[in-house]
C-alpha cells in the first residue's frame, strides 16, 4: 500500500513539474530568463509588468516572466521542483522556506553590495524577514494599523451635546479611556428603532489585529525564546478583556452577528465609508475604498491618527511581505539584481501608488505622504506609526491546525461563545501543544 501511495505521490509530482516547466529559468538568445512570482491580483499584474519594463530597459540581459498565484501555488512550485527565481511572500511563511532550505540567505549579496543598504527600510519591515540570524528577504511592502475617524461624526455630536464634555479628535495625547469615551459617546440609534445604525468602532479579534492590544499593554503572545506561549498572563487576559468590554458592555462594536440596515456591504470599510462606523483601527489597505487620485471617496471628512496608548505603549501590528530568491535558481547573483530592483525608491513609489500599502521604503512613504491641503490632512502618522510597529513573532506556518484552533478561541469572544480569561487559557493550552511539538519534531519554528 505505501508503494503504490508514493508511486501516486511521484506521478502528482511529475504532473506539477511538468505543468511549471515554463517556468524554468533558461538562456536564451543571450539573455537570462528569470521567473518572477507574485499575487495574482489585477492592479499588481499591471504595476510588475511596468516594474519588469523598467528592469529589463536597465538590464539588457535579463528576461523576466512573471507567473502569478497564492501562497498555495508557490507551495506547490516548490515543492513539484520548479520555484520561480524570485518570489514574493509574507514574511511570516520566511521562515518555513528558509528552514527548509528552499531560499538562499542575502546576508553575502547585501554586505557585497555597495549601492545596497537596509537602513533603507523602516526597521520594523526588515524584522520579519530573518530568520535565525540570517536575512532571507528584503522587504517590500506592508501596513501597520493606524486609527481611521469620521470627523464629521465627531463635529454632529459636539453640536448635539453642548452640556457634555466635548469630544476631541484622535491624537498623541490619546489613551485606551479617551479611545472608549469616544466610541461609547458616538455609537447612535439615528431612527429610533431601537436597533444601532451608527457603531463608534469595530473591535477586531484576528491575529492580524488582536496583538496590537496586548503589546499595548505590556504582554506578550509568546516569550522571547520561542518556547513558551504568554496568552495566559495577566497583561494578556486585560487587553482582552478590554475589547471585550467594547463589544459586548459598551455595546460600542458590532459583533459577529451584527447586521446594519442600510449597509451595501457587511464589511468594516464599508461601514466606516457609509457612515456606520465612526472609528475602525485597520491598515492602509481601507484606502482603496475611501481615497483615489488624493481625492476623497466619501461626501464626508475623514483622518488618521495613531493609535491610542495603552498602559505600555501605542505598539501596532504590521502586516507585510518581502522577495525572497529560490536556492535552486541557476543565476543568483541575477536573481539579486531583480530582488534588489523590486525594493528600490522606483519600484517601491509604484507599489505604493498601486495600493499595496506602505512601502518598505522610508524616503519613498515619506515624500508620498506629505501633501499640504490634500486630504487625509494626517497622512504622516503612516510615517511615525512605523517606530511602533512589531511584526507578528508567533504565527508559524509549520503549527497548522493547532496554530487555527487556538486562533478560533479569540474569534469566539465576537461571537460570544467566550469569555476573555476563558480564551486566553485556552488559547495558551492550544498553542502551547502546538509549540511543544515544533520544538520536538523541528528544534522549533
Amino acid at each position: 500500500m505505501k508503494v503504490v501511495v508514493w508511486l501516486l505521490i511521484a506521478v502528482v509530482l511529475a504532473g506539477i513539474a511538468y505543468s511549471f516547466s515554463t517556468c524554468r529559468s533558461e538562456q536564451s538568445g543571450g539573455r537570462t530568463e528569470l521567473t518572477m512570482f507574485d499575487w495574482d491580483y489585477a492592479p499588481y499584474n499591471k504595476m510588475n509588468r511596468q516594474r519588469i519594463a523598467a528592469f529589463e530597459a536597465e538590464n539588457p540581459d535579463i528576461k523576466v516572466r512573471l507567473v502569478t498565484g497564492n501562497n498555495d501555488k508557490y507551495l506547490t512550485m516548490v515543492t513539484g521542483g520548479v520555484p520561480p527565481d524570485v518570489a514574493h511572500n509574507a514574511y511570516q511563511n520566511i521562515s518555513y522556506y528558509a528552514k527548509r532550505k528552499c531560499v538562499l540567505a542575502l546576508d553575502k549579496f547585501i554586505a557585497d553590495d555597495k549601492d545596497f543598504s537596509l537602513d533603507a527600510f523602516f526597521p520594523a519591515t526588515v524584522k520579519g524577514m530573518w530568520y535565525r540570524d540570517k536575512i532571507y528577504a528584503l522587504p517590500d511592502h506592508g501596513s501597520p494599523m493606524v486609527l481611521f475617524y469620521n470627523k464629521n461624526l465627531f463635529d454632529e455630536y459636539n453640536r448635539n451635546h453642548p452640556d457634555q464634555e466635548p469630544l476631541t479628535y484622535p491624537g498623541r495625547d490619546w489613551k485606551w479611556a479617551d479611545f472608549r469615551r469616544a466610541a461609547k459617546a458616538l455609537t447612535q440609534d439615528r431612527d429610533g428603532d431601537g436597533r444601532i445604525d451608527v457603531y463608534g468602532t469595530t473591535v477586531g479579534f484576528s491575529m492580524n489585529r488582536f496583538p496590537a492590544y496586548i503589546w499595548q499593554n505590556g504582554g506578550e503572545i509568546i516569550s522571547a525564546d520561542k518556547k513558551r506561549c504568554m496568552m495566559d498572563s495577566p497583561e494578556a487576559i486585560e487587553a482582552i478583556q478590554w475589547m471585550y468590554d467594547i463589544l459586548w458592555v459598551d455595546k460600542s462594536a458590532p459583533t459577529y452577528f451584527s447586521q446594519i440596515e442600510g449597509a451595501s456591504q457587511q464589511t468594516h470599510s464599508i461601514f466606516f465609508k457609509e457612515q456606520h462606523l465612526a472609528m475602525m483601527m485597520t491598515t492602509r489597505w481601507a484606502y482603496e475604498d475611501l481615497l483615489k487620485d488624493g481625492k476623497l471617496l466619501t461626501d464626508f471628512e475623514w483622518d488618521v491618527a495613531l493609535l491610542p496608548k495603552g498602559s505600555a505603549n501605542r505598539a501596532t501590528v504590521f502586516i507585510g511581505g518581502g522577495w525572497m530568491i529560490s536556492s535552486k535558481t541557476p543565476y543568483p547573483e541575477k536573481a539579486w539584481r531583480l530582488a534588489k530592483f523590486l525594493t528600490n525608491e522606483y519600484s517601491s513609489e509604484l507599489s505604493m501608488l498601486t495600493g499595496r500599502g506602505v512601502a518598505a521604503n522610508r524616503a519613498v512613504v515619506e515624500r508620498l505622504v506629505h501633501h499640504p491641503g490634500i486630504p487625509p490632512e494626517h497622512d504622516y502618522v503612516w510615517v511615525e506609526i512605523m517606530a511602533d510597529a512589531r511584526p507578528k513573532d508567533f504565527d508559524f506556518l509549520e503549527m497548522g491546525a493547532d496554530r487555527q484552533r487556538a486562533l478560533d478561541e479569540i474569534n469566539y469572544l465576537s461571537q460570544g461563545r467566550r469569555k476573555p480569561e476563558e480564551a486566553c487559557r485556552n488559547f495558551t493550552r492550544i498553542f502551547q501543544k502546538g509549540l511543544d511539538t515544533l520544538w520536538e519534531k523541528e528544534g522549533g519554528p
